[in-house]
């Protein structure tokens, strides 16, 4: 017995042998590479927009460069964030500093001239562009009005001698913040 079971063990394991000879396996090197936090890109979402800056970025406007911005504005608006029942929004501007202006935002019903939700922002004034042909305005404190959750702030522009503003608390048709005209009174 032995005789006849050696030479089938023996079979057994030239056979095996050769089923892992045939067996060929490659190894594929791959390389890897560490990320260096420091030099890791931070995805952005993108947008139209230009990147907002904060209130801090804003470098002063210079009392001869704020000349041309100096006076009062007014804007007499339609309300279309009301409910479209005639009521204005209306806006006031008294600029008479670089660090001294008055932002007054307020809404009148066409048979009642009170002043509904009434907002007085104080503030100063940051240059928007190098060519002074706009300012932002700087909100350091509200005086009279609820906080909203909505910007106070506003950018004056001056195109060809004609001034336009621009806030989040002057909403246009379809809810779009966009350039207003604003008229310069003295």
């Amino acid at each position: 017995m032995k005789r006849i079971l050696f030479p089938i063990a023996i079979f057994a394991i030239s056979f095996s042998c050769k089923e892992k000879k045939e067996k060929v396996t490659e190894t594929k090197v791959i390389e890897t590479k560490v990320a260096d936090s420091a030099q890791s890109v931070v995805s952005e979402e993108i947008t139209d927009e230009k990147p907002r800056k904060e209130d801090t970025d804003y470098e002063m406007v210079s009392e001869k460069d704020f000349k041309q911005w100096k006076g009062e504005y007014h804007l007499d608006y339609l309300d279309y964030a009301g409910e479209n029942d005639g009521t204005k929004l209306k806006s006031k501007l008294v600029l008479d500093g670089p660090e001294d202006g008055h932002f007054y935002l307020w809404y009148e019903k066409p048979s009642d001239t009170a002043k509904l939700g009434m907002h007085h922002v104080y503030g100063s004034f940051g240059k928007a562009d190098n060519e002074n042909t706009a300012i932002k305005f700087l909100p350091e404190i509200v005086i009279e009005g609820e906080n909203t959750g909505i910007d106070l702030d506003f950018f004056l522009y001056n195109k060809n001698n004609t001034f336009y503003i621009k806030s989040e608390m002057i909403p246009s048709e379809g809810g779009v913040t966009k350039e207003l005209p604003i008229q310069k009174i003295k």
